[in-house]
């Protein structure tokens, strides 16, 4: 939803607290107390009374917006700006854009990356899905975006075979076509890089999931894979780099590894969704942010993810507003 839509369809607070209203209690509003539907009317800072508790409460109580001072026009305004930029806003921006100060700003965007968090809990990955990680710097000014060139080359034994051998399973690798000569050899990181690490892992013209973690090493990123992959062998392959971290998983799953020495794309196997995905998430901290820290990071990864996995559909904004109004656990 634009802004102008959303002005001339939530002219005052009222308007905004009746649409939470609707989307909390669609069968008619019940105390979060008790569950009694028996309540007296609409207070004029729009709470009720319970008439058999006898308690007072607002569409907010027990929700992720509880004892929020905002006006819930605010939070609207909020949900539409962030789920209308694509690679996020700062918070200076939308202090600007909802004519609030600048720590309420940045307050509210940090709880709008929780919700963001809530759709993480049930992805699932299967058929091909490309596993991979990065390093973030703290200072994002300080560091170039990694840029890697691909290559298609002949004449690849093990992966034609693998390629082959999978396909006869169902598997559908897509060929793509890439102009720039393969960077044979490591890359250089950017300067001053950290022990930040985001793993990832992305299912073909699918969903993605990214977490932060501690190290690259197997034990970690097995964690990772074992909470969101179908790992069935048969279901899903694994696409990764010669990583030591990444290459024993094919002990316990079907994998396809692509030495990044040699090349980084082979008829349709390689990273690139992935690291597509990493470009996102980099340009977002270097264009908008430029400082993060390491409490704060899986926060803005949560948002990326809600919005790659989102991109396919307009619904960012109802879905902002429908997990606002879940209960807040503790």
């Amino acid at each position: 939803m634009n802004l102008v839509e959303l002005s001339n369809a939530f002219p005052t607070d009222l308007h905004a607290t009746k649409h939470f209203e609707g989307v909390r209690w669609p069968g008619g509003i019940t105390c979060p107390y008790c569950g009694s539907p028996e309540h007296g009317n609409r207070l004029l800072d729009n709470r009720w009374h319970c008439k058999s508790c006898k308690k007072s409460f607002s569409v907010t109580t027990n929700t992720h917006l509880h004892d929020t001072r905002m006006p819930l026009k605010a939070w609207l305004f909020a949900f539409a700006v962030v789920s209308n930029a694509k690679k996020g806003v700062s918070a200076l921006q939308l202090k600007r854009d909802i004519g609030v100060h600048y720590e309420s700003a940045w307050r509210m965007y940090h709880t709008i990356r929780d919700l963001m968090g809530i759709e993480n809990d049930g992805i699932t990955l299967n058929d091909i899905v490309e596993l991979d990680t990065t390093q973030v710097d703290r200072d994002m000014r300080k560091c170039q975006i990694e840029k890697k060139g691909y290559g298609s080359y002949s004449g690849q034994p093990d992966l034609d075979k693998a390629k082959e051998d999978f396909e006869g399973k169902g598997f559908e690798f897509k060929e793509g076509e890439y102009k720039k000569p393969c960077k044979v050899g490591r890359q250089k990181r950017g300067k001053g890089a950290s022990d930040m690490v985001i793993a990832g892992a992305v299912q073909r013209d699918g969903d993605v999931v990214a977490e932060v973690v501690k190290n690259t090493k197997y034990v970690e990123l097995k964690k990772l894979v074992q909470k969101y992959v179908d790992i069935d062998r048969g279901k899903t392959v694994l696409l990764t780099d010669e990583d030591n971290g990444m290459s024993p998983f094919h002990r316990v799953m079907d994998q396809i590894v692509i030495n990044h020495k040699k090349l980084y794309s082979y008829r349709g196997l390689n990273t690139n969704s992935i690291e597509s995905f990493w470009a996102i998430i980099k340009r977002q901290i270097t264009g908008q942010h430029h400082h993060v820290s390491p409490e704060y990071l899986p926060l803005y990864v949560d948002e990326a993810v809600f919005k790659y996995n989102n991109r396919k559909v307009d619904d960012m904004f109802d879905t902002l507003v429908k997990f606002s109004m879940y209960p807040k656990k503790n």
